[in-house]
């Protein structure tokens, strides 16, 4: 247990992070305090003058807070994984840290670059940027399919590290953008169902727990006097 105290606080321990947990964390217990007491916290904070939550992720204003505050949560810990990977006090090259880092950030870039690219351009409505071959619609899964079976395929060549890493990366693009139509999937058609957003961040917690277990183990190879 002294370990791990000791290992959250060295994760935690930039400013940064900090401020990145702590603004997560009061936006979730903000939205679950709107959903119990109805207050469209969302509305308040913006004066009325925010676009409707349901226009832009087609979620509730609970939802939508919830969400937003665990992407925060992600990426203070994300920034907390890159700062480890750019500590020279490690006994070993942080190559498996690297590559569950390159995963999780990829992954995370990869869903919300397809999510917002739907909403701006409202693709599923506009033919203009949707792509048909002889009658079919061919949506961007299919394309994250392919990367998912070429990363994992390249992950399994010992070509070097620059191979692993774009491995990596192909995998993480790939998982993001079937996650995002994961629900279209389940549903059969319907884009916008929340099992997506349910998948995305049960996926990523996956990633995050692999992550955090390589940092706790490339922690305990720092000298005493550092962690």
């Amino acid at each position: 247990m002294r370990e791990l105290r000791h290992f959250l606080s060295f994760l935690t321990g930039p400013k940064s992070v900090k401020i990145s947990l702590i603004s997560g964390i009061a936006i979730i217990i903000a939205a679950l305090v709107d959903a119990v007491f109805f207050l469209n916290i969302l509305d308040m904070l913006t004066k009325g003058k925010a676009p409707d939550a349901a226009t832009l992720l087609r979620l509730g204003y609970e939802s939508t807070l919830i969400f937003i505050g665990y992407v925060i949560l992600l990426c203070g810990l994300l920034n907390s994984a890159f700062l480890m990977l750019r500590n020279h006090n490690f006994n070993a090259p942080p190559k498996k840290l690297q590559i569950q880092f390159t995963i999780l950030f990829t992954f995370i870039i990869a869903f919300l670059v397809a999510r917002a690219s739907v909403v701006l351009l409202d693709v599923p409505v506009n033919h203009a940027y949707q792509l048909w071959i002889k009658g079919y619609r061919v949506h961007h899964f299919f394309f994250g399919i392919g990367l998912l079976v070429i990363g994992g395929w390249l992950g399994h060549i010992q070509y070097g590290r620059l191979i692993t890493r774009i491995s990596a990366a192909l995998y993480g693009i790939g998982a993001g953008l079937v996650v995002d139509e994961f629900g279209l999937l389940l549903t059969f058609g319907d884009y916008w169902a929340a099992q997506s957003y349910i998948f995305f961040v049960i996926i990523s917690l996956l990633f995050l727990i692999m992550l955090l277990l390589e940092a706790y183990k490339l922690f305990n190879t720092l000298p005493s006097s550092l962690s």
